[in-house]
């Protein structure tokens, strides 16, 4: 089965996925058009389902065959162009799933859809017109290796959603910090700040990791060149890590005891 999962920004698409993917007892597999080399959504699934592959851009042609024994979740990224959704989804036999909020506007054009699901996620953002008329940015980066000092990267954070670098409505992050955890950072506008989340992966204490990180920022007159300064600025050098790691690596070691 291809369940296809829509919705505005913000919405809790992940969310709804993440319910289901709980509730089932069939094998689930993930599937994100247009996010391959920037998994954030996917590795937070896959932190709390370690079982949870995902679909490759290869393995488009093999929806059908592996949704004969698999239930294919298909999320759509909100900024997604929909006629070549629609494209792509007609030759699919897939179940439409809509995530919208109580009071949100279903615009003309809409892509059919099978059901309609109440956000379980509060949001003040609402639909793709006020986008539009809000001139929306996306600002993205792969921090893949880079290690960030994390009293550093607290205050960046904390001055990029109280607005020292743009308007910023939404921004989800995945880092990898000293003390070798890969966490997870989310921020939405009128949200309740919220801490960062360890994800379920191992840690890294020798040099610099492969696994991805990075950062997907929305918002409205983003000042991009000093974010991406500021970020830099977080990241440690190759001394600073070396240094770090070996006083964390030798805080593991059993203390031997002389008879």
């Amino acid at each position: 089965m291809i369940i296809v999962v829509t919705g505005g920004i913000a919405a809790g698409k992940t969310h709804w996925i993440r319910q289901q993917i709980a509730q089932s007892k069939q094998p689930s597999l993930y599937f994100s058009p247009q996010t391959e080399t920037f998994p954030i959504d996917h590795l937070t699934l896959q932190s709390e389902f370690p079982q949870l592959s995902s679909i490759s851009r290869e393995e488009e042609d093999l929806l059908s065959s592996l949704s004969m024994e698999n239930t294919i979740y298909m999320e759509v990224p909100w900024h997604l162009d929909r006629q070549s959704l629609e494209s792509f989804l007609k030759p699919l036999n897939c179940h439409r799933v809509a995530i919208t909020s109580p009071d949100e506007e279903i615009p003309e054009g809409q892509v059919p859809v099978d059901e309609m699901v109440i956000s379980p996620v509060k949001t003040t953002i609402k639909g793709d017109q006020w986008l539009k008329k809000r001139e929306i940015q996306i600002y993205r980066a792969v921090l893949t290796g880079e290690i960030l000092d994390f009293s550093s990267l607290t205050t960046f954070w904390t001055e990029l959603t109280q607005g020292a670098y743009g308007e910023v409505l939404r921004v989800k992050s995945i880092f990898d910090i000293i003390d070798g955890q890969c966490i997870y950072g989310e921020f939405m506008d009128e949200w309740p700040e919220k801490d960062f989340q360890s994800l379920n992966f191992p840690l890294n204490l020798d040099g610099r990791p492969n696994r991805f990180s990075g950062i997907e920022i929305v918002g409205r007159n983003l000042d991009k060149p000093t974010i991406a300064d500021t970020l830099s600025d977080c990241c440690l050098s190759d001394e600073a890590l070396f240094y770090y790691q070996q006083q964390f690596q030798e805080s593991l070691e059993p203390e031997m005891e002389l008879i």
